[in-house]
């Protein structure tokens, strides 16, 4: 029983991960733009985010600056 147990368990986990939203093939205006107060993975959207300010346009950084704010003014 506990071979089955564990079997559905590696099952369900590598299910999950083919299931996981990759980030990483979202253009960083897609990503800048799904940052919203009350949105879903905004954790994980911001990890992606902070990988790219180096190699965002000045456009995409000022952006990006605004909906940061927003973010934090909506916890307020």
């Amino acid at each position: 029983m506990r071979v089955v147990k564990r079997a559905a368990l590696i099952t369900l986990g590598l299910t999950m991960l083919l299931w996981a939203i990759d980030y990483s093939e979202r253009s960083t205006q897609e990503l800048i733009a799904s940052l919203h107060p009350g949105g879903k993975n905004i954790p994980v959207i911001l990890h992606e985010l902070k990988k790219r300010v180096p190699t965002m346009t000045q456009k995409e950084k000022i952006a990006y600056e605004k909906k940061l704010k927003e973010l934090e003014n909506a916890k307020k």
